[in-house]
Formats: C-alpha cells, sequence, structure tokens
C-alpha cells in the first residue's frame, strides 16, 4: 500500500513524529512517500527516521521540494 506525508510547511517534532508513526507501522511491500522543503529541518528529520528503521529509499526533488520514497 502507498501512503504519502505532504510535511510541507510543518515545524517542530510533528513531522518526525508522523514519519516514525507510518514507518512504524510498515509491512513488507509498503511504501511511504514524504514530502518536505529541501534542505528544512523536516528533510533531517525524515533521514533520521528512515535510518532508525534501516529502510531503503530514493529521492527525488521537485523544485524547492523533497519526495523521499520510503519501502519496506
Amino acid at each position: 500500500m502507498k501512503t504519502t506525508l505532504d510535511l510541507t510547511g510543518l515545524c517542530c517534532s510533528v513531522p518526525q513524529l508522523m514519519v516514525y508513526s507510518k514507518v512504524k507501522k510498515m509491512v513488507k511491500g509498503d511504501v511511504v512517500e514524504v514530502i518536505v522543503e529541501t534542505g528544512s529541518s523536516q528533510e533531517q528529520d525524515v533521514i533520521n527516521v528512515i535510518r532508525h528503521f534501516s529502510l531503503e529509499y530514493k529521492v527525488l526533488r521537485q523544485g524547492d521540494k523533497s519526495v523521499y520514497l520510503i519501502t519496506k
């Protein structure tokens, strides 16, 4: 199943908690698409969660946004 999280405009720990919650519930074959502002603290939060769970991911740059496709 594919889920999309658009985190643009969010701040503090909200983006990290949202990604953590979705990723924790992933099963094999799931994809979580996360949209963040390139170079923001949101982006670093996403990377930290991905590393914590040792997940595979791809990054697509779209203007001032980065799209992370996280798979399990």
